[in-house]
């Protein structure tokens, strides 16, 4: 069984990469979330902007902007410069219609340090009997399914391709 990326995107969704061997993410989420954390350790109320992914995170980080700039955490000239990158950006990211995706995780898990996490799921790539199988309950079947069509077929799914056992040992 391979565990799925718990990372939530802005608009709800979670990553659909495979993530590393004992972590809760893939490997560019895993290293986002390490360069945040080390950005917030020992800067308690300071504003920290998370990557501006497409339209939906670019307003929540205006959001952000505009909230520090309200608590005084930022003066007006740091918070003018901040919103004019964010215009650009607002222009520059992909639109996109879906301000809430159709498959939002619908609850959260949380890191020991508060971290949201998205809930715990794996998809499997051997043709066990998914009856039996002790994980049956945190599999993605569909995908599992898609995993081993794509194995027999050498065809890379659209979900980021099928992935490599590299990604179980990663």
């Amino acid at each position: 069984m391979i565990p799925v990326c718990r990372h939530i995107k802005p608009n709800g969704a979670r990553c659909q990469s495979p993530a590393l061997a004992d972590a809760p993410y893939c490997y560019h989420h895993d290293r986002l979330h390490r360069a945040l954390a080390t950005r917030r350790s020992g800067k308690k109320n300071k504003l920290v902007l998370h990557p501006l992914e497409n339209r939906v995170s670019v307003f929540m980080a205006l959001s952000d902007v505009l909230r520090s700039f309200a608590a005084c955490q930022i003066d007006e000239c740091k918070a003018a410069r901040l919103i004019q990158g964010l215009r650009i950006a607002g222009q520059l990211a992909p639109s996109t219609s879906e301000w809430v995706a159709e498959d939002a995780v619908e609850y959260l898990d949380f890191t020991q340090s508060g971290e949201e996490l998205a809930p715990k799921l794996t998809f499997c790539t051997s043709d066990d009997r998914c009856d039996n199988c002790p994980r049956r309950d945190d599999c993605d079947l569909e995908r599992s399914r898609d995993w081993r069509a794509g194995q027999a077929s050498g065809v890379a799914d659209d979900r980021g391709g099928a992935p490599q056992a590299s990604a179980q040992a990663a």
